[in-house]
């Protein structure tokens, strides 16, 4: 396995979920959709004009790629995310603007209690329990 600096942005091949070299596992995993379309455009390309370029393709595709990660995504919260955002990168630019300032907001509310007299209140009748 070559060593690579993994990216939830970038096209991996799928060798678990693939039938042979895990390509288009991989390009319905980066599109975000099922294999079998990827699949059947790619048997249906095989038998057009263009099919000596689509084998070379894929063969290409199938030694160049790199195989993606298992730790890929901490979480599915997470690839339902970046897969997302390879689908409309511009609604999930909103979308993070809008997760950025809601942290912001959150954020300077924890430090306004962290500076106010009742913290520092609660804070002394805790250690007078203790």
């Amino acid at each position: 396995m070559t060593s690579f600096k993994k990216s939830p942005t970038r096209l991996y091949k799928n060798p678990v979920d693939g039938k042979f070299m895990g390509v288009c596992a991989g390009i319905a995993d980066y599109l975000g959709i099922s294999t079998t379309p990827v699949r059947v455009l790619t048997v249906i390309g095989f038998f057009t004009p263009l099919s000596f370029f689509i084998f070379v393709g894929y063969f290409i595709l199938g030694f160049m790629l790199d195989p993606a990660p298992v730790d890929l995504y901490e979480d599915e919260q997470e690839e339902e995310f970046w897969k997302q955002t390879r689908k409309s990168p511009d609604y999930t630019a909103a979308e993070l603007r809008r997760r950025f300032r809601d942290i912001e907001r959150r954020t300077s509310e924890m430090e306004a209690y962290m500076t106010s007299k009742r913290f520092r209140l609660e804070r002394e009748l805790r250690a007078l329990e203790d």
